[in-house]
């Protein structure tokens, strides 16, 4: 077993982007070249995809993240999305080594942030379009979308209010109805997208993978058995992006937990070591691995999920149903009671609960830097409330209501545990598990 890895450089760069730099004692994203939102563009560079039209890319990833430092690279790139795989519990799972794998994960990661809110359709968006959420507009699992005139359940594509689903997606529906940026495949690049045979289709999964080739698994095994096959292909594609949701659905069930996280992060490195040892040297040696994440979680509390539409004070002052997430909420008043919803707010929130003009939320770089979605002022709405640990903000959606307070485990807030994940980086052949003999030349 290799030696314990010196994490001083990473406990180091964890302080530096969990930093307060906001009004508010709160952390922002670093979507300068140290978020999710930066890796599309640096793996692009790589493969030599430039967009020379259309809304432009965030910054690549900072030069000593980026693996190919901006050359040109070989091979297949494969981003391997983790929901729910915190920064917090992989460092301790990495550090503890309680896998062969986990000390070769350790030695290749770095933390970065996710982007605002800290949460799937934000994040996920960013990942496969390469922009932060001001500019790509999803900016929350509920928000109006003012073309439609509804506050929308984005994981669904209905209306919040009602159980349906995909109700939204209609004959002239398209990912652009929702997205102000195409998916990097619409823009050009081939690839494959991997992901859950039920997602296939659904509108957001549309908005996520709009032109690329989708590839539904069943199983854990059967993941591995497809990426396999995918990278074997006579011409592999020159992208593919894994999603993974099973460590994320725990941790909401039962809470966030070091011994649950522990099981799923070995779960999936010997999974991808499994892929690995099944590839020749060739692939090994030339296909890029990223793993990281759209966000991490916090412990939350039932008994202080906070039904703002129960609360007289508040309801009689919203223009529309809450929207945003159930720790970053978004109010929009009705004319000309914006400082009466300020006001009972405050007096029915927890003490010192941010609530925060959206304007400045924007001015502060929450969502990203300009240009911005045309809609986004609209979506956004008037306030932002950001809801201390263990709290969080319900909203009567009627396929959830029955179940929606047992949740133990939430994020889309700006606490660190939320905001960082690992970027795990290296060639295929560095993910194979360390007593199946030496790697291939070249990768020691």
């Amino acid at each position: 077993m290799s030696s314990p890895k010196d994490w001083t450089s990473n406990d180091a760069a964890a302080l530096t982007l969990t930093a307060p730099s906001t009004p508010w004692g709160l952390p922002r994203p670093a979507y300068k070249g140290r978020s999710v939102a930066n890796l599309l563009p640096s793996v692009l560079r790589a493969l030599g995809q430039e967009f020379t039209a259309g809304p432009p890319l965030a910054p690549p990833l900072s030069g000593d993240l980026d693996p190919f430092e901006g050359r040109r690279a070989e091979g297949t790139m494969v981003v391997v999305q983790v929901d729910g795989f915190g920064w917090y519990p992989f460092a301790d799972w990495a550090r503890r080594r309680p896998d062969p794998l986990a000390a070769a994960w350790g030695d290749m990661a770095r933390p970065i942030t996710s982007v605002f809110p800290t949460t799937t359709v934000s994040a996920l968006t960013s990942l496969s379009s390469g922009v932060p959420p001001g500019r790509h507009g999803l900016v929350g699992p509920l928000q109006y979308l003012p073309r439609l005139d509804v506050t929308a359940d984005i994981l669904r594509m209905s209306r919040s209010d009602r159980p349906g689903a995909e109700e939204l997606v209609g004959p002239g529906w398209s990912p652009s109805t929702i997205s102000g940026v195409p998916s990097v495949f619409r823009r050009g690049l081939r690839g494959v997208a991997l992901s859950r045979r039920q997602f296939e289709g659904t509108g957001f999964n549309r908005v996520l993978y709009d032109g690329a080739e989708y590839v539904g698994y069943s199983t854990a095994s059967d993941l591995a058995h497809l990426l396999g096959e995918l990278l074997r292909r006579p011409q592999p594609p020159p992208l593919v992006m894994v999603y993974w949701d099973e460590l994320d659905t725990v941790h909401h069930l039962r809470g966030p937990s070091g011994p649950l996280f522990e099981f799923e992060a070995s779960r999936i490195a010997h999974l991808l070591a499994h892929v690995a040892e099944r590839s020749d040297i060739d692939r090994q040696r030339n296909t890029h691995l990223f793993v990281t994440a759209d966000h991490g979680q916090v412990a939350v509390d039932p008994a202080r999920q906070i039904r703002v539409d129960l609360l007289p004070e508040i309801a009689t002052e919203m223009a529309r149903p809450l929207a945003g997430d159930r720790r970053a909420g978004y109010f929009t008043a009705r004319w000309g009671r914006l400082d009466a919803l300020k006001e009972a707010l405050r007096r029915n929130l927890p003490p010192g609960t941010p609530i925060v003009p959206m304007s400045e939320a924007v001015a502060a770089g929450l969502y990203g830097p300009p240009p911005y979605h045309p809609e986004l002022v609209e979506r956004l709405g008037d306030l932002l409330v950001l809801v201390p640990v263990p709290y969080g903000l319900l909203t009567p959606r009627l396929r959830v209501e029955s179940r929606a307070a047992e949740f133990l485990g939430s994020h889309s807030g700006l606490e660190p545990e939320e905001l960082l994940v690992p970027l795990v980086s290296g060639p295929l052949g560095s993910f194979r598990r360390p007593d199946r003999g030496e790697s291939p030349p070249g990768q020691r």
